[in-house]
């Protein structure tokens, strides 16, 4: 006998098993329901559904945040209505959606302008979905604020293609401008101009007014430029202070108003920090196609032109010309010979008495620099200082012209001389070393010199722009008794107050002043004018460059005590100097020459 269901249950455990399970089945519903209502509810991105004739039917909370408009205000719209521009390309995919129902813009990401109810636009993206809902079609769009990731973009373009301390277009950015100028002044047998340009001294104001004040000088220097350019230009910083102007079309004459333009702008000083800062620049400028046909020899050519526009004074610019390719390996040939000079010996003092001019005596005398290679011949101090200051050789080199003069002076002292200080010349890299007192006093200690005997020279441009932390350094010396005194007094902007307030005790009257006094009557004013302020503020003065005695008698007339020049001594090597001014004591140490 076969037993059925019913048999073994009654009838009501299988009715309430099968209304148990109806239920369960709403309740499933009901809970996935809810779980997509809250998954729509709490999502972070904007989330609106839309019937098939475009009109909202569902419209989350992040969209109302993201577009300023309530639930009910969205409800029953169209995307088209009030998110998107009425006319722009988003309106044209969601009207081939909707009348042509071309659903080719399903799943794919689309970005767009998007309005708040504010008006305002934001870039978006959006990316639309469609599902069958009770039997009709319906479509979901997702959108995505795109503001934050547009700035992340803006920055990363910024940094690979501009520079952030000017803003100009960097060396990436100007070389694809450049190649693109290139190819299209090939293309059209056009010329083309390029100017590379850098700021005269900008080492000196860096390291003595500081690298803030240093990017301040950089920031108006590219402003100018920018205001400078000719039509069509465009300024680059390639690096430190390097700058090129591509000019398209340029020719000698356009580029040379362009650069002349420029200088002539700069005689101006810059206002920073309440002081004036006079800056100069040196201009090279090579033409295609007479100069090069590539960017790469274009460039060069260019650099090597303003290095000879440097070499001979800044301020001014030079065309490339053929020759400069020797000079610049010249250059490249003095900084690998000076980095081994000291190891080699190549290098030596020369000594140059100063004079007091009524009585003959010396009252000191300068050590000179000089470097005859192995393998350039004799170098002139003109051609390798520069180099040296700009590879930083000068740290060890000046290290060493300090001791040998130390050293030299005092031989000369325990071989009889009278006492005098000995000049020794200082850069402004020097200046900046951290331990360049304590490496002074310790010369001086090992050599057993009198601090009043050593003299450190800077050049006026140096004085000019020397930073608070300089300025202690000559004041912590000075304080030790080791004299200091101005170079090249006369070709700069030295004011009074900085007079005034250094621990300078001497002014030595520039060499290319000297040698006009008697011919120009403004040359005589200078100097009247120098006499009398060095004695208003105690100073004393040394003119340098004597060489014939019509200059002796008017610098004598004018008031000046001390001159340095051929017409009293040339620069004498050791020995000689020794012949002719040491007077041998009997008694003097073993030690001395």
């Amino acid at each position: 006998m076969h037993h059925t269901l019913t048999d073994s249950f009654p009838i009501y455990l299988i009715l309430l098993t099968f209304i148990i399970s109806i239920i369960a089945l709403y309740i499933s519903f009901t809970n996935k329901t809810a779980l997509k209502a809250s998954l729509l509810e709490s999502a972070i991105d904007c989330i609106m559904m839309f019937n098939s004739s475009g009109r909202i039917i569902a419209f989350n909370p992040a969209a109302e945040v993201l577009f300023g408009y309530e639930r009910k205000e969205a409800l029953g719209l169209t995307l088209i209505d009030f998110l998107f521009e009425k006319d722009g390309q988003e309106t044209t995919f969601l009207n081939l959606l909707f009348t042509a129902k071309d659903e080719t813009i399903i799943g794919k990401r689309i970005q767009l302008k998007a309005f708040r109810s504010d008006g305002s636009v934001f870039p978006a993206e959006l990316t639309i979905t469609s599902t069958t809902y009770k039997g009709k079609l319906v479509y979901t769009a997702y959108l995505r604020d795109l503001t934050k990731k547009k700035k992340s973009d803006d920055m990363i373009q910024q940094l690979a293609y501009f520079d952030l301390l000017t803003g100009l277009p960097n060396r990436n950015q100007f070389n694809q401008l450049f190649h693109d100028a290139l190819n299209k002044a090939k293309q059209h047998n056009q010329s083309l101009a390029l100017l590379f340009l850098d700021v005269n001294r900008f080492k000196l104001i860096n390291d003595t007014l500081g690298h803030p004040l240093g990017d301040l000088v950089l920031q108006k220097f590219s402003a100018l430029l920018s205001e400078s350019l000719f039509a069509q230009s465009i300024v680059s910083r390639l690096s430190g202070d390097e700058f090129v102007i591509l000019y398209p079309f340029g020719n000698r004459q356009s580029a040379a108003e362009q650069a002349e333009k420029i200088i002539q702008q700069l005689e101006d000083p810059f206002q920073i920090d309440g002081r004036n800062v006079f800056v100069s620049t040196s201009i090279g400028i090579s033409l295609y196609p007479i100069d090069g046909e590539d960017p790469e020899v274009l460039l060069k050519n260019a650099d090597h032109a303003m290095y000879l526009a440097k070499e001979r004074g800044g301020n001014h610019y030079q065309f490339y010309e053929q020759e400069m390719s020797v000079i610049h390996s010249r250059r490249s040939a003095c900084e690998q010979s000076l980095r081994t000079a000291l190891e080699h010996n190549e290098l030596y003092l020369m000594y140059q008495p100063k004079c007091h001019i009524a009585t003959g005596k010396i009252i000191g005398v300068e050590a000179l620099l000089k470097w005859d290679s192995h393998e350039l011949g004799s170098v002139s101090p003109k051609e390798f200082i520069p180099i040296a200051e700009e590879s930083r050789l000068i740290i060890s080199i000046g290290k060493w012209v300090l001791q040998t003069a130390c050293l030299q002076m005092k031989k000369w002292q325990d071989a009889g001389m009278e006492p005098v200080p000995i000049a020794v010349n200082i850069s402004a890299v020097q200046l900046h070393q951290e331990d360049l007192v304590t490496m002074i006093l310790e010369i001086l200690h090992q050599n057993e010199l009198e601090a009043q005997y050593l003299e450190l020279e800077i050049t006026e441009s140096v004085s000019m722009y020397n930073s608070l932390s300089c300025m202690e350094k000559l004041t912590a010396l000075k304080k030790e008794g080791v004299k200091i005194s101005v170079d090249d007094f006369g070709t700069g902007y030295s004011s009074l107050s900085y007079l005034h307030k250094s621990p300078v005790d001497t002014l030595k009257i520039d060499k290319s002043i000297v040698q006009d006094i008697s011919t120009s009557i403004s040359t005589s004013s200078i100097i009247k004018a120098i006499m009398a302020m060095s004695h208003n503020l105690n100073l004393n003065v040394v003119a340098v460059g004597v060489e014939t005695h019509e200059q002796l008698i008017l610098l004598e007339r004018f008031g000046c005590e001390h001159i340095q020049g051929y017409l009293f001594s040339v620069p004498l090597t050791a020995q000689l100097f020794e012949k002719n001014y040491v007077i041998h004591d009997a008694n003097a140490s073993s030690n001395a020459l």
